[in-house]
């Protein structure tokens, strides 16, 4: 029968338990395509989770059968909460039943470091065991947001496709379905005062949930680092067939503009002084294209000439190419495609003509190739792992393009070097040259 006494209960016991869950569920979905009116359907699972609890609060008890009841409730919990991820976001069943998993464990580890007093000390307060509970519970979920979404709020991309994802899922659901059956079973057979017992349940509970949590975030991690690995690869492999492109249309265009200069002295005395010089300028453009005696440079180089020119962007370039003959023409081409890539989209932001610039110098010191670029930046560059992150609205798709330059540096034994200080952006390559 339901009565004040079990609402309050319900608010005191299992309050706690709705929302700490709910929460963690609520920050992995918020990594999720969120569906129309997201927080509102958040609230409406706290109130049905919330109704629940305390309808069948009547029913749990000390016996037997009290018992049963308490696991189906935490089951029943456990369903409501998984249904509620796809219900508030676009998630698959691993991606809900990982949202759950690590909840739950946050939860239970919260739980159970708070009863570690309890047990400890005689007539510890309820009211001081809810507020460090609800505090603790506070820490942990607001540590796991900032792991999972980050300081720029460049969210997590949750992709379980493989079956070691699942796998693990299913072992982190086992590890929690174990802890609340326990954690229901040690309050029935658990002599009233045998504190050690009960301590030692916490402290084993606590550490599962806490490598559960260890787990299932390490996975998560590696998971995205193979994503990105796998689109950065992609890439590298798109450049790659875009130089080969590019180095057939250079070569092409070369040949042609070599045909035409021909063609224009020998009109020179035809009386059309004034049209041929206008045509010999667009054919001298790519007579300003860089000769750095590395045909794979010269093509990379020509191209972002052209596009800074364009741009209004003036670019400078000091570069010997015979030392950089150890690459890979792709390679080559890839690695200065991103550099240039990356200062070309910082500049195109600064207003002041003056500062509209891009230096490019490549040289050799003793056995070491030396590549440094250097550009102005407009507003805040932000730094993770030493590599600057995109500015762009969707950076599932961008900013991969030092990840392949760092790729590409780590490929040849050499060593990255990235600083943005005072509006100035540099990148600084060293390579060893083999011998």
């Amino acid at each position: 029968m339901l009565t004040w006494e079990c609402l309050v209960d319900t608010v005191r016991d299992d309050l706690p338990f709705i929302l700490s869950v709910g929460t963690g569920c609520a920050i992995s979905a918020s990594c999720l395509e969120k569906r129309k009116h997201f927080y509102l359907r958040v609230a409406l699972t706290l109130l049905l989770a919330f109704c629940w609890m305390y309808g069948t609060r009547p029913y749990v008890g000390l016996n037997m059968q009290g018992t049963r009841m308490g696991i189906i409730r935490y089951i029943t919990a456990f369903v409501l909460f998984m249904l509620s991820v796809p219900f508030c976001s676009r998630a698959n069943f691993c991606q809900a039943l990982y949202a759950v998993t690590v909840a739950y464990s946050i939860q239970n580890m919260c739980e159970r470091i708070i009863h570690i007093p309890r047990y400890s000390l005689p007539n510890f307060p309820v009211l001081l065991d809810r507020s460090c509970l609800l505090a603790l519970m506070a820490i942990a979920l607001y540590s796991y947001y900032r792991i999972l979404v980050g300081k720029r709020r460049q969210r997590t991309v949750m992709d379980f496709s493989n079956m070691s994802s699942c796998m693990m899922l299913f072992m982190g659901v086992g590890v929690v379905a174990i802890s609340v059956v326990l954690d229901l079973t040690l309050y029935r057979v658990t002599p009233s005062g045998n504190r050690e017992l009960s301590n030692c349940h916490n402290i084993m509970s606590a550490v599962f949930s806490l490598l559960t949590i260890v787990v299932c975030m390490s996975h998560l991690r590696e998971t995205e680092n193979e994503r990105k690995a796998d689109v950065a690869a992609q890439m590298l492999y798109s450049k790659q067939r875009r130089y080969e492109q590019e180095r057939q249309i250079h070569d092409a265009i070369n040949l042609k503009c070599h045909d035409i200069r021909h063609q224009i002295a020998a009109l020179g005395d035809a009386g059309y002084q004034e049209e041929l010089k206008k045509i010999g300028q667009l054919v001298n453009i790519y007579d300003a294209a860089p000769h750095t005696q590395n045909a794979a440079l010269d093509v990379a180089l020509s191209g972002k000439m052209l596009a800074c020119t364009n741009l209004g962007i003036t670019m400078t370039c000091l570069a010997d190419g015979r030392r950089i003959g150890f690459m890979e023409d792709s390679d080559i081409y890839a690695l200065f495609g991103n550099i240039l890539d990356n200062a070309i989209e910082a500049t195109k932001t600064v207003t002041e003509e003056e500062k509209r610039i891009i230096s490019l110098t490549i040289g050799t010191t003793g056995d070491l190739l030396l590549i440094d670029s250097q550009n102005y930046y407009a507003g805040e560059i932000c730094f993770v792992d030493g590599l600057p992150q995109t500015s762009k609205e969707n950076k599932e798709y961008h900013g991969f393009g030092t990840r392949s330059i760092k790729t590409l540096t780590e490929k040849y034994g050499g060593d990255l070097k990235i600083s943005a200080e005072n509006g100035i952006f540099r990148l600084s390559i060293m390579l060893p040259i083999p011998t």
